[in-house]
């Protein structure tokens, strides 16, 4: 417990100092926060200082916030996005395209789980240092992530959803997994896609969750149907393992067709769009998913998602792999997945 303290006390002074998004009525802050790093497991507490891993907003911290910082002690280090503290942990700032956080939250519930892990990262550590442990460990940790947490947050909330007067279906990350038949990486999140004229049965559905809505980067309350270009909702309950929070997306699923909402003339009918796994649970076909995760038109796809596109483009049917490389032409035509999906 001991150890522990510093680190609770230094996540509330970083809430009160930068503000907490989860308080409502801002779109900067702290977005979440948790401890990480070997130096936070207390097996490998003498190796390396422990972390606190924070997802702030905006993601590069504006002039107040680093001010914010340095009032309360923190020093930028070398690594960019570091901060360390003479109370003796660091500060990560955590890239929300990479998948990092995801990847360092499953090796710490390894380590902390598995004393042969820890001993195996340790003599890593000393030998090759920080990354080369990380990486070592890495397939150990997706394995154990995959037998403790895998589809359960996805079968719990197809629980809840069974229900609905409408159609679902997971969408995001968790629609590629399924498709592939196993757990890939770990995800932050947990994506839902609903017919937006289901929504109202929403805080029914998901009775006892915090609902919220971003609203120009700020959260307000949902308190009723969300009508475009709102939507998102965010769902949260400590139940559900594994992730921050269920995402769900409101979606225009109407006329037996599924819409890409960046370009709604794009479609695919919904018996074609709309997948299920072995177990059931529906999820939006892969080239419909990778279609999102090219990215903008003013952006490259993020470090997590072009990882999901080289694991998931080579199992594309014929038909998925014309459909999308037919909707980057109309959409980005010099997209650089379009030469592998030639």
């Amino acid at each position: 417990m001991a150890a522990t303290f510093p680190l609770e006390a230094a996540q509330q002074a970083l809430k009160a100092a930068l503000g907490d998004v989860l308080a409502r009525g801002r779109p900067d802050g702290v977005f979440a926060l948790a401890p990480g790093g070997p130096g936070s497991v207390p097996a490998l507490a003498d190796l390396d200082a422990p972390e606190l891993h924070l997802d702030l907003l905006p993601e590069t911290p504006t002039l107040a916030q680093v001010q914010q910082l340095r009032a309360l002690g923190y020093v930028p280090a070398q690594a960019p996005g570091e901060w360390t503290h003479p109370g003796g942990w660091r500060l990560v700032l955590c890239d929300h395209g990479s998948g990092w956080r995801a990847q360092q939250a499953a090796l710490r519930t390894l380590l902390l789980a598995d004393a042969a892990a820890a001993q195996t990262y340790r003599a890593v550590f000393t030998h090759s240092g920080r990354q080369a442990a990380d990486e070592a460990l890495a397939p150990a940790a997706l394995a154990h992530h995959a037998r403790t947490v895998g589809f359960t947050p996805a079968a719990q909330v197809a629980e809840l959803f069974w229900p609905l007067d409408g159609f679902w279906m997971f969408v995001a990350g968790t629609a590629l997994d399924l498709h592939l038949g196993r757990v890939a990486r770990p995800h932050d999140d947990l994506d839902v896609a609903l017919e937006r004229a289901a929504q109202a049965q929403l805080p029914q559905l998901l009775r006892g969750w915090r609902l919220d809505v971003p609203v120009d980067g700020a959260y307000q309350p949902y308190t009723g149907p969300l009508n475009a270009p709102l939507h998102q909702v965010h769902a949260r309950h400590p139940a559900l393992p594994g992730v921050q929070l269920l995402d769900v997306l409101l979606s225009d699923l109407s006329g037996g067709l599924w819409r890409y909402r960046r370009e709604p003339r794009l479609t695919l009918p919904l018996v074609r769009a709309r997948r299920f796994s072995p177990d059931g649970l529906p999820y939006l076909a892969p080239e419909a998913v990778l279609l999102f995760k090219a990215g903008a038109a003013d952006r490259h796809p993020r470090g997590k998602d072009q990882g999901d596109f080289e694991r998931v483009a080579p199992t594309l049917d014929r038909a998925g792999r014309a459909w999308l490389r037919g909707a980057l032409k109309e959409t980005q035509p010099g997209h650089r997945w379009l030469g592998e999906l030639d």
